[in-house]
């Protein structure tokens, strides 16, 4: 316990010194925005704060949760906040379908050595990962926006699901294709285990060894997985939020970027980071009481 606390205190050190730097340097160079204009660069709204001083000043905004405000004067983690519920949002619908069609196709493939359908379904998944995510958003939108006019084509209200199936449709077809991959070697190798064999021999069909059995074997280390996919979307996507014009943390980095916000982009950069880290702490420690649980069995 010792140990973690330490390694989580260094973490967060060095996550609140990079926050910090990659905000101070994106904002270095931030004059050149008014250099057609008449303000000169003596106006106190370009005076840069040294980064020492901008160091300190996040430290406390942490601390007292009073933090300084973004370009267009809203409160740096009130803005954080409000996006945090539509990330929420759409790294659930795009975990969770991503996730359960991938498990449970990868048991229906389990059934036979080789079908059609199995190999269509990794084509599929090689396809989708090889294929860049901004190209999946597109085609999504001129289908079921422009061709069918099915869904909107972007935006967000309060737990309206209807707002986050093309952006978690795009998504999730990444989670889904690696999942289905991870899950149906697990399944195949799971197959020809001596276990598996010894239920063949008693009897059992396949459809109650696939999910009575191997699903409870193999459903700890998909978890993982699926906690690492989640952990990254809560970070924000940046292209699908763009495209989408989603109002969410990946659009906030964008927006930040883009703006040269020093503010905003070190309070983005360390709730990515810190939200990553946790999850993937989580996942380790899962991991590893798994890992012990299997030896000691």
């Amino acid at each position: 316990m010792q140990g973690e606390i330490s390694r989580f205190f260094l973490f967060l050190v060095a996550l609140i010194f990079f926050s910090v730097l990659f905000g101070h340097l994106r904002s270095l160079n931030k004059e050149y925005l008014y250099a057609d204009s008449s303000f000169s660069k003596e106006e106190s709204f370009l005076e840069q704060k040294t980064f020492p001083s901008q160091i300190l000043s996040f430290v406390k905004g942490i601390l007292t949760l009073q933090s300084g405000k973004t370009a267009s004067g809203e409160s740096v983690w009130k803005h954080i906040s409000s996006r945090v519920l539509p990330t929420l949002h759409l790294a659930i619908f795009s975990v969770g379908w991503g996730s359960f069609f991938a498990i449970a196709l990868a048991l229906w493939g389990g059934r036979t050595e080789e079908n059609s359908s199995k190999k269509f379904f990794l084509f599929l998944s090689n396809l989708i990962l090889s294929t860049p995510v901004f190209v999946v958003g597109v085609v999504l939108l001129l289908i079921f926006f422009v061709q069918l006019e099915w869904l909107p084509p972007g935006g967000y209200e309060s737990w309206n699901t209807t707002y986050v199936i093309l952006p978690g449709i795009a998504l999730g077809s990444r989670v889904w294709a690696r999942i289905y991959q991870f899950a149906l070697n697990l399944t195949e190798s799971e197959l020809k285990s001596p276990y598996a064999k010894v239920l063949r021999a008693r009897g059992y069909s396949k459809n109650r060894i696939l999910w009575n059995h191997i699903l409870l074997k193999i459903l700890p280390f998909l978890v993982v997985l699926i906690l690492l996919d989640f952990s990254s979307l809560l970070s924000g996507a940046m292209i699908v939020e763009e495209i989408f014009f989603f109002p969410g943390i990946g659009k906030s980095m964008y927006y930040a970027i883009q703006t040269m916000d020093a503010e905003l982009l070190s309070a983005l950069l360390f709730y990515s980071g810190l939200t990553f880290y946790i999850f993937s702490r989580i996942s380790l420690r899962f991991q590893e009481n798994l890992t012990g649980k299997e030896s000691l069995s």
